[in-house]
């Protein structure tokens, strides 16, 4: 098999097969669509990262051995004018973050800004998608997530992981061009990145691992493996990691200690031969933020000044004229106006396969699979 072989899916056959997958698990058949429609937008946008790569290996373990309740419900359990506490009651993210945004959206068609944060959540996929309930609303949108207490990146200088990748999206629409969509973590890249290298055999470029002196580290098999850590945003102090230090650290701030979730800081990971400390994310918190920019001005204003700062990044001369000048959320437009299908890794396809046999459920014929016959 080679390892950087693709196939072709159509969209609404891989969507229905999530849907089934999740039904299999225990969640019910509205909460499974939705959850199967946070998860398929990652592929449908080409951030493999956080598609349906992560199906078997977040979702249904979390699901089948209890981690994750498939009949949770979220409860509101503070309120106040323009803001909410949900707790999730250790449900599936995916649908606690719809529900989340979809209230605080809600909640800033009435007060002109509606902030919702949730405890006791999971895993809540690209955060991206959150930001695009409030672009369809015609709101400015933000969302992010910690990792509760699973850490997978070091303090600048220091030699325990304490921090999750966290996370920032933020969106913002436009009238006639794409809109503005930023979906960043605040470590130099997702972990799903290293994986996808590795699942591709493909090696990592210097500055996202580093081993234990601090030297680069170019095999991706380092990072599961323990010997390769991921770097924040900016790497080192003298090239700007202080500032995705920063960030993680204020995402930690909104998500976990505004909602009462976990943090990556637990004083529990200085104890010493604690093994399993910083690995499980049981009590992950979420933050959503919904602006409705009619509060502040005429919104074909905003969307008028919105097209003009974007078309005048577009104009601008590039250094070499085969790579045009873009921004964030423009490429992502191009590609989901252009085909029904959506493309992911033969490795990713046979797990799925894999896996609709053990949950007796049939993953679609790849395009390559039916044209073979």
């Amino acid at each position: 098999m080679n390892k950087n072989n693709k196939v072709k899916m159509n969209k609404d056959s891989l969507h229905q097969f999530v849907t089934e997958v999740f039904e299999a698990c225990g969640v019910d058949a509205d909460n499974s669509h939705v959850a199967a429609g946070v998860l398929c937008y990652a592929d449908e946008n080409g951030f493999d990262t956080h598609g349906v790569t992560n199906l078997e290996r977040i979702y249904v373990a979390r699901l089948l051995d209890g981690r994750v309740n498939p009949t949770a419900k979220q409860t509101v359990v503070a309120e106040a004018g323009a803001t909410a506490v949900i707790d999730a009651n250790h449900g599936l993210g995916l649908t606690a973050g719809v529900k989340a945004m979809d209230l605080a959206i809600h909640k800033a068609k009435e007060a002109g800004i509606g902030c919702v944060v949730v405890r006791n959540s999971s895993h809540f996929g690209s955060a991206g998608y959150y930001t695009g309930q409030a672009l369809q609303a015609g709101m400015i949108g933000m969302a992010m997530t910690n990792l509760g207490t699973q850490t997978i990146a070091r303090p600048l200088n220091g030699k325990v992981n304490m921090l999750g990748t966290n996370p920032i999206a933020l969106s913002a629409p436009a009238s006639v061009l794409p809109p503005f969509v930023l979906d960043m973590s605040t470590t130099v890249v997702a972990t799903g990145k290293i994986r996808s290298a590795e699942r591709r055999g493909e090696s990592i470029p210097e500055g996202w691992l580093i081993d234990d002196n601090s030297l680069p580290v170019t095999d991706p098999a380092a990072f599961d493996q323990g010997t390769g850590h991921l770097q924040m945003l900016g790497g080192s102090l003298a090239t700007g990691g202080a500032k995705g230090y920063g960030l993680a650290l204020m995402v930690d701030i909104l998500c976990g200690v505004l909602s009462g979730a976990d943090v990556g800081p637990d004083p529990r990971l200085l104890e010493q031969n604690l093994k399993d400390a910083g690995q499980e994310d049981q009590n992950i918190g979420h933050f959503f933020l919904a602006i409705d920019v009619a509060a502040f001005r005429p919104q074909e204003e905003f969307t008028s000044h919105m097209d003009q700062m974007l078309q005048t990044l577009l104009d601008c001369p590039p250094v070499t004229p085969e790579k045009k000048v873009i921004y964030p959320g423009y490429m992502e437009a191009t590609m989901r106006h252009e085909t029904d299908e959506v493309t992911i890794d033969q490795v990713v396809y046979e797990q799925l396969v894999r896996l609709g046999s053990q949950l007796n459920v049939t993953l679609p014929t790849s395009k390559e699979e039916a044209e073979a016959k």
